[in-house]
Order: C-alpha cells, then structure tokens, then sequence
C-alpha cells in the first residue's frame, strides 16, 4: 500500500509540472531563507554563554542624569570603582577586574604600529578562563611588565617563532617600558562582545602622570566586570547600589551643587555579560553590539517568509486537487476508507516538503558563505546536530500536515454517486475564499516589509545627509598628535601642513567628528546660584577651528591671535589668590542651560571654569563669553546635542584637521612624507570626516541591506504562487473565456477581467498591511533622536502598495494574456 502511495504521488507531480515546480521552488526558497535568519539568530542568542559561570559574570554601567541635558549613558566605570565595591559587596562578589584600553605604540625593532592593549587587574584569570595555548597565564598578572597575547598578535610579531619569553616595546603615552610574553591565547570567538588581543597588569604607579585616571570618579575609563559567589541573586547587588552610591563614593563637596545626593545625578547599574550583546545600552563597549529589536525583527521576518511559502503551498494544493474529485469518488467506489486517502494526501504533501527541503539545503550550502560575510559572523550548519536537524525534519512534516490536512479533508469527504454523476471537480465556495484569505495575507506580508525596508533606507539616508553644522566635505583628521613624542612639534607640524598645495586651513583639536570621545567639564554662573554647577561637554580647539570646520557664529567673534587675552589662563601664569580670566565660545544648547535668552545677549556675560594655578591647587577663572556657534553634530549623529562649550586651550590637542581641495591620494602621501620627517616613533594614522560619519551607519546599512533582500525574497514567493493560481484560474475558466471571445470580448477585456481578479486582494492586503507597517515604523522611528517626518509613512504605504500591485499584474498579466488570444474552438472544446 505504502508502495502505491509513492507512485501515485510521483504521478502526479511529473503530470503537473508547472505547480510541483512552483510547490517545490517557492518552499525551498522559504526554507532556505528561514534557515539562513535562524542561523543569525542563534548566533545572536549564543554570545559569551562559552565562559565557565557565565551566568555570574556581570558588568557595571554608570548613568549621568545632568538637570537640563540627556541622560549620558555608559556602560563603563570610575577608574578607584574596584577597592569599595569589593568591600561594599564583600559578601556576594567573588572576583572582579577593570579593563582599561590603551592604543600604545608597540615596537619589535624599527617596527612600530598602533595597538590595542588593555591594562587588567590579577583577577582577570578567576573571571574569564582563556584557553591557553602556550605558557602560564596566571603568571602574567603576578607582576608588572608581562604581556599575555592572543594567536594572532603573537603571528603578527613573532611568525613561526615560539613568542613565549620575546620581548616588545610598549610606548603607552604615560611611560615606556620592555614586556616579555608570558602566555598565548587562542583568538575570542567571534560570539562574544569582549574583544581583547593583549592583557597585561595595572600598576596605578605608573599612571600618577594621567591625574584622575584611577583616582576621579568622574573619569569614566574602565570595562568593569564581576562575578558573583556561587548561589547569589544579581537583585542583591541591584537593591544596594543607591545607597553604595550615596555612602562610598567620594566627590569633592559642592561638585554637583546644593540640595542633590549623589545617587540623583548618578546611577550605577549592572548587566549579565551573557545579554551585552542584544541589551546596548551606552557608549563604550568593546565592539560594536547587536540589538534584541533586530533578532526579534529577523525572526518575524523568517516566520514570515516561510508563512508566505506555506500560503503558497497550501493554496496550490487546495487548488489542484479539487481536479482529483474524480479520482478520489472511483478509489471509494472500489473500496478506499477515509483515514487512506487522507494518509495519501498528507503523504504526498510530505513528499513536496522533503524534496524543498533537499533543494533548500543545496541553495543553503551557495548562499551561506555570503551571507557569512555579510553579517560577519563564521556561520555553518552543523549536519551532525541532532537537535537542529530534528528540529528541521519536524517543521518539515509539519509544512507537510498543515499544506495537505485542509485537501486531505475535503477531498476524502466527497460523495462518490454526486461527484461521478455530475462528471465534474466538486468545489465550493470555501475552497476559494480560505485561497483569497491566503493570497491577501501573502500579499499583507510582502506589502509590510517593502514599507519596512524603504523607511529603513530613507531613516539611514536622512541621516547622512543631514546638516552637521559644518562642511564635513573634504575634510582630513591626523590621529595620534598627543602621543608624547609629537606634542613638542604639533606647531611646526600644523605650519608645514599649511604651505601644501591644496591645503586652504588647518586646526587643531582635542577630538574630531565622529571619534567617539565625549570630554565634559563643571561650570557655574555668577549670579545665578540656583542652577549650582552645571555639567557640559567641552572641545579643545585652536584658533583656526571655526575656520577650518567652516562653522557660522550666530553672534560675537571667534577666537582671534589679535587678542592676547583669549582663552583658558595659562596654570603657570595663575599665583595663589589671582582670580584669573579669559574667553570662551558657546553653542546655542548652552544658551537655555546657561540662563541666557539670546546670542546676542550672552556675549559678555561670564561663566566659571574650574582650573589649576601654579601650586595645582583648584580656583575658578572667570571665562567671558565672546562668541555663539550653532549645535553641530560633532560627537554623533546617533546623540542629541548637548550644551558644549569650546575652549582655546594649548595643553591637549589630540587631532589634526585639514581642509583641502585636489586630489587627497596626493595629499594623504605628502602629510605623510611630513610625519615621518618628524622623527617620532608613532604611526601615521588619518580619516576622512564625511566618511567617519557615513560609518556610524553601519548597522543601519546592514539591516537596510537584509530588509530589502527578504522584502525581495518574500514578493518573489509570493509571485510564484500568484503565478501559480492564475494559471489554474485560467485553466478553470476556459471555456468561459471561449464563450466571450465568441461573444465579442477582446483580448484586452479577458486580461482586465482575469488582473482584476487577482487585484482585490493586492488591495485589500494593502489596507491590513498599512496601519501595521505605520506602527512598527513609528515605534522604530522613535529610538533616533533625529528621524523622518511621520506623515512621509503615508506616500510610502501608496508607494509599496502601488508597487505590489505593479508586480501582480506583470506577473499574472502575460498568462492571461496568454489565454485571451488562444483559439475559442479550442476552448469550446475544453473538458
């Protein structure tokens, strides 16, 4: 029996070519799709679950809630954090370690490059167990000046040679000093959101140079992690932290001004290392993380997709064996049971679904590496997982019940004396409504995802090409200027650069578009006690800056070498008891913040700034106001402007700004020909401006990409099986084509009416796909601070709705037209 149902369902497919090609390509596509999206998504889930204890690993944020500015969110800590937390939390924190990332200049001989080290405290082994490859781990934090590496780093310098016991020079700003390797690790994987090549110990001692660096709990500059006793709850730590806050944490009196505890303004929260990858939170990871919105937003969209392959086929299943009336009445006849023909019908949708499944495996096998690349991850799929593959086989026999159980019932149910006496396919009306129902929702879906996908677009798009405030074209920053060896010769370097042709203004800075660093600072009015002290951010800028970046001033001047008096006093020149001055420019978010009502207004008046005179001791310089500038996106385009203040000052310029015209081929090797004539022992590193801000978007363009590919994907299915049913409609609808084109019909009037049936419910898919596209957008809009007007949701919803339409009609359009100009004698004699 088993052996007539295989036949009979081969038959069957090899006679009706067309739909078991539509059938079986439409659901491996889905298939395929769907497995691709799983595969992302569960590398998503899986991040740092690898580590021993994972789930007691956690990691400590703070939170800055300034009166009058955005909450300043940071997944990072103070540098003094360790000693009273560990103290404070004694009874539930086993280990816990700082990471503290430098970019020193490391040297094996004339070699010299720019990398990334982190400066670790000795419980770092009892937290995160490496797997070693060579040498002793531990070993490495029981004193200064030892390295532990990674494979990688160990390659790069030393090659084939055992690296265990070589020797590197590392230039880390504040000291240089030779360190031996004492351990080689294996690379992180890829599923981890740490993301450290080099570790070597903490010696405070050799910070006393960077004031604050270890001691201020202002200076946010350390990844803390811990790990919890065995048996203790995250919530015990949690419940504590305000009162840590307010009873351990030293901050110089009057720093946050009256009538505020410390826990008002700052807020320390943990996070479990196993959710930093899809729960960012704050500026300062390690790398770039993911986002639980996308994982939930690809996951839809696979369930979608192989919704849309089910849809179709389930509506051509339906379709076509409405034409096996006849077969069914005469398997009756001869004695066939109920429960038999059901488990053939079923059976041969099983069939269908395991030879998508094959052909899914192998359109998997092309397009994995790809999209491996794409999403930059090492994704496989593993064949020896009996889990994942179980998984699959089920979904499988599942597609194959839910696809065949719906014909399977209606076709055994049939009545075998009126099916052979009316000599024809017996469907009813339900039959064609649950395929409308089916066919609106395919179209729902796809409509959906093309709003999804323009939005996406057009929110990226926006973005980009908003006004920053300054010309960011032709703009080039040199990085690494407040290295040691190159803050003597910033000067001349700067003048050097500005006799090369092409090159029309040159500024120095302390940061640079798009960098990432966020420097703030206290002030305070006079007279105008009640707003206390007032937390800003702050740029070091020189006096060609506004030229450079070509920012207006709304009101007032610039700084200018005409006035001696401009800028930050100088500690040097400032004895005990002076009350020092200077000048100061402000953007138009200080203005509120400051209490001043306009541009105009504000030039002249005072702010204080806290700075060190010549004994080092604390005094406020009063600071005049001389200049306004418009909010500019400087730090992010991802970031609501803060009130920022710019400050003429000598002591920290970091970056180099040149703005050129001309060929910068040309010009990046000249700046660089300079750089070296510097005798410096530091890399020459550089970046495009406008190219550093379009990056900020690379998620974006990412989730762009995929949204436009599955958008693709999905109308494609969807079209397959519209294909699919027009064709049968047609078929059905012979002889009634045949009986109008002897009527006078013409062929335009058989292609109107065989589009408009398939048009409603394009339409009504369009109707049920706006307002839940519009929601998702809107929700989605909502987490950008500058974003698309929502009434430009409305012309898109027409758009893809116009577009699916569009794409219906091109593809049942040919078929139709196909059937009005055949022959109406063969159509008469049809059946």
């Amino acid at each position: 029996m088993f052996q007539n149902y295989i036949k009979t369902a081969l038959r069957n497919l090899l006679r009706q070519k067309l739909f078991s090609i539509i059938n079986v390509l439409g659901l491996a596509v889905g298939l395929a799709a769907c497995i691709l999206i799983t595969l992302f998504v569960r590398d998503e889930l899986s991040y740092d679950e690898f580590w021993s204890d994972a789930d007691r690993i956690h990691r400590f944020h703070t939170t800055f809630n300034v009166p009058g500015r955005e909450p300043f969110i940071t997944v990072v800590a103070p540098g003094p954090i360790k000693e009273p937390f560990e103290r404070y939390f004694s009874e539930e924190v086993a280990y816990s370690t700082r990471f503290v990332e430098f970019g020193p200049v490391v040297g094996q001989g004339n070699d010299l490059t720019t990398e990334s080290i982190h400066w670790v405290d000795r419980e770092v082994a009892d937290i995160f167990d490496l797997n070693i490859v060579r040498g002793d781990y531990r070993s490495t934090f029981d004193g200064i000046a030892r390295l532990a590496i990674n494979q990688s780093f160990a390659e790069k310098y030393f090659g084939d040679k055992d690296p265990i016991g070589q020797v590197l020079t590392v230039n880390n700003f504040y000291n240089t000093r030779d360190y031996q390797v004492t351990a080689v690790f294996e690379d992180l994987p890829h599923n981890t959101a740490m993301d450290f090549q080099a570790l070597t110990l903490i010696d405070e001692a050799d910070f006393v140079s960077q004031p604050g660096l270890f001691e201020s709990w202002f200076s946010l500059n350390a990844s803390y992690f811990f790990k919890l006793k065995d048996g203790i709850d995250a919530e015990l730590i949690e419940s504590r932290l305000k009162l840590f806050t307010d009873t351990e944490i030293d901050i110089p009196p009057g720093a946050l001004g009256d009538g505020f505890e410390l826990s008002d303004i700052v807020k320390y929260s943990i996070l479990p290392l196993v959710d930093v990858q899809l729960t960012p939170s704050g500026s300062g990871e390690m790398k770039p993380t993911g986002d639980v919105q996308i994982v939930l937003i690809f996951s839809a969209i696979a369930g979608l997709i192989l919704l849309i392959a089910c849809i179709n086929f389930m509506n051509l299943a339906t379709a076509k064996s409405t034409q096996r009336a006849r077969e069914v009445a005469l398997r009756k006849v001869l004695g066939a049971k109920r429960k038999q023909l059901v488990q053939q019908f079923i059976g041969e949708s099983i069939l269908i679904s395991i030879l998508s499944l094959l052909l899914a495996i192998v359109f998997l096998e092309i397009s994995l590496p790809t999209f491996s690349q794409f999403v930059g991850k090492d994704l496989a799929f593993d064949y020896t997982d009996g889990f994942s593959f179980s998984i699959l086989l089920g979904l499988i026999v599942f597609i194959g019940i839910v696809g065949g159980l719906y014909p399977a019932m209606v076709l055994s149910g049939f009545r075998p004396a009126f099916v052979l006496k009316a000599n024809k396919s017996a469907e009813d009306g339900s039959s064609a409504r649950l395929r409308n129902i089916l066919v609106i929702t395919q179209f729902a879906i796809s409509i959906a995802l093309i709003v999804a996908t323009i939005v996406v677009y057009g929110q990226m798009q926006f973005a980009v090409t908003m006004d920053p405030g300054f010309n960011k074209e032709n703009l080039l920053v040199v990085r690494n200027l407040g290295r040691p060896s190159v803050l003597e010769k910033q000067d001349t370097f700067k003048e050097e650069i500005a006799r090369l042709p092409g090159v029309s203004a040159v500024a120095l800075s302390g940061n640079s578009p798009s960098n990432g660093d966020e420097s703030n600072t206290s002030v305070e009015i006079p007279g105008n006690a009640e707003l206390g002290s007032i937390l800003v951010g702050y740029q070091d800028v020189d006096h060609d800056f506004f030229e450079t970046y070509q920012m207006q001033l709304l009101a007032g001047r610039a700084y200018s070498r005409d006035y001696s008096g401009d800028g930050v006093p100088d500690s040097s020149t400032i004895q005990p008891g002076d009350n020092p001055t200077g000048t100061v420019i402000i953007n138009q978010s200080a203005l509120g913040r400051f209490g001043f009502e306009t541009p105009e207004g504000a030039v002249g008046k005072d702010i204080l700034l806290g700075v060190r005179d010549s004994t080092g001791e604390r005094v406020n310089a009063a600071l005049t106001v001389i200049g306004v500038v418009p909010d500019v996106h400087f730090q992010s385009l991802k970031t609501v402007i803060r009130p920022e203040i710019y400050l003429l000052n000598f002591n920290d310029y970091r970056s180099l700004t040149v703005r050129f015209s001309g060929s910068s081929a040309s010009l990046i090797s000249a700046i660089e020909g300079l750089w070296n004539g510097l005798g410096t022992n530091v890399p020459y590193r550089y970046k495009f401006v406008d190219e550093a801000m379009a990056g900020e978007f690379g998620e974006e363009q990412a989730l762009v990409t995929m949204l436009g590919l599955f958008a693709v994907l999905a109308i494609l299915i969807a079209c397959l099986g519209l294909y699919g049913l027009a064709s049968f409609t047609a078929e059905r609808r012979t002889k009634e084509i045949g009986i109008r084109k002897v009527m006078g019909a013409t062929v335009l009037d058989i292609v109107r009416l065989l589009v408009w049936q398939f048009s409603k419910p394009v339409l009504v898919a369009s109707l049920i796909a706006w307002p839940v596209a519009i929601w998702a957008m809107m929700n989605w809009l909502e987490t950008f601070p500058y974003r698309l007007e929502t009434w430009i949701l409305v012309p898109l919803c027409l758009f893809a709705a116009l577009l699916a339409l569009s794409i219906a009609w091109a593809t049942i359009g040919g078929n139709a037209a196909k059937v009005a100009r055949s022959n109406p004698i063969k159509a008469l004699r049809y059946e």
